[in-house]
């Protein structure tokens, strides 16, 4: 008997993680990539796995979502993936004493462990950072890389069977009745149409999840918030390091490698395929993160990025107010169309559990009864993914 199959129209992370989840349920998985694997939204990240404690106080169930798939991913994530160095939370001269307590309270109330510890150690540990801060905990967030973050899904769920067709670019969904049966596609490197039909298909192209969906006239409620992030070229940190107060712009400063990543800020656009880097933006996310680390100022910026952060819309709520959760969209009761489904919202986090959900979606549609694996299953690494 011929397995059932899922096309999947995106391979950021969460589109990756939901091919490693269900092939590892039985489903004969193909996904189509209109550029590189990881080279959109998700390889313009700020590059760390949150412990929650950002969200600690504005959105404790986002927390605890951070905090449990941090957990996980320490645990399944191959080595030379990520650099589990741990987070520093400061508060600043100039920032409001009065949030401290509700934040200890809020990473308590979730399984965040967060000690604080005295400015001496802070600074014997850090010693770029500035004088002008009153309290300092450590918590567990992690660095990533996130590209062969990505890569680990991919290479786990190719080993398992999973076909990628990358640099082609989705043009139909191809109907049948109400139904969708495949995509019409073409090939970006050798212009070849193809036509790629399954029994479900997967929408996880992130902010252009809408755009997918307009081919058949259905909307996914989108807000499109980019973010610039600024990188310096020298590592002046080894912890990642936050500001301890509300969510705000210019606030947090991560490690990569031998550089550090200033991030990030916010503002809203109408199309994610005309996306310029906001200059005011860059030196706000210079001045802000100055206050944390003064010798910034002292190096050249090594590169500037600006990622798209697919927020689910919100009766006309800011983008720095909307969640930064995740929605999933089953077109059948929603709008009518059967044999397609979407996912959008999330964060590079929560990529594995947007993919068990989804994937749980998918399973119930096609009467899968096989379990989420993900959770406990090892990823292989990374170089497998070329090497196959």
């Amino acid at each position: 008997m011929a397995k059932q199959s899922v096309l999947i129209i995106g391979g950021g992370v969460t589109g990756c993680a939901a091919a490693h989840d269900l092939t590892l349920r039985g489903l004969d998985v193909t996904v189509v990539e209109r550029g590189e694997l990881a080279s959109a939204t998700t390889g313009r990240c700020s590059c760390f796995l949150h412990s929650g404690a950002r969200y600690a106080v504005k959105d404790p169930h986002g927390a605890q979502e951070c905090i449990s798939e941090n957990q996980i991913m320490r645990r399944i994530m191959p080595p030379m993936t990520m650099e589990e160095n741990d987070g520093i939370f400061v508060l600043l001269g100039e920032d409001d004493p009065d949030y401290v307590d509700p934040w200890f309270e809020g990473c308590a109330a979730v399984g965040i462990e967060a000690k604080e510890i005295s400015l001496q150690e802070l600074w014997a540990r850090e010693p770029n950072l500035s004088r002008d801060i009153r309290r300092a905990a450590i918590i567990p967030d992690a660095i990533v890389e996130p590209l062969r973050y990505t890569l680990s899904f991919a290479a786990t769920a190719q080993q398992n069977g999973a076909k990628f067709h990358r640099y082609t670019n989705v043009k139909e969904l191809l109907m049948e009745g109400n139904r969708v049966v495949g995509v019409k596609a073409e090939d970006r490197v050798t212009g070849e149409l193809l036509e790629l039909r399954a029994d479900l298909v997967l929408n996880a192209t992130g902010p252009w999840a809408n755009r997918i969906a307009e081919l058949i006239d259905i909307e996914i409620p989108l807000a499109l918030s980019p973010g610039v992030h600024v990188m310096i070229g020298r590592r002046l940190v080894n912890f990642v390091t936050n500001r301890m107060h509300m969510p705000g712009s210019g606030d947090f400063v991560a490690p990569q490698r031998q550089t550090v990543i200033l991030g990030t800020s916010s503002w809203s656009i109408e199309d994610c395929d005309f996306l310029d880097v906001r200059w005011d933006h860059v030196q706000e996310m210079i001045d802000e993160t100055a206050k944390l680390i003064p010798a910034i100022k002292d190096f050249p910026i090594h590169s500037v990025n600006a990622a798209v952060r697919p927020l689910i819309a919100s009766g006309g709520a800011s983008e720095r107010d909307l969640s930064r959760g995740f929605s999933v969209f089953d077109h059948a009761p929603r709008d009518n169309v059967e044999g397609f489904v979407s996912i959008s919202g999330g964060k590079l986090i929560t990529a594995r559990l947007m993919a068990e959900k989804i994937s749980d979606l998918v399973c119930k549609k096609l009467d899968i009864k096989d379990p989420c694996q993900t959770h406990t299953y090892p990823l292989v690494s990374f170089r497998r993914f070329y090497m196959n």
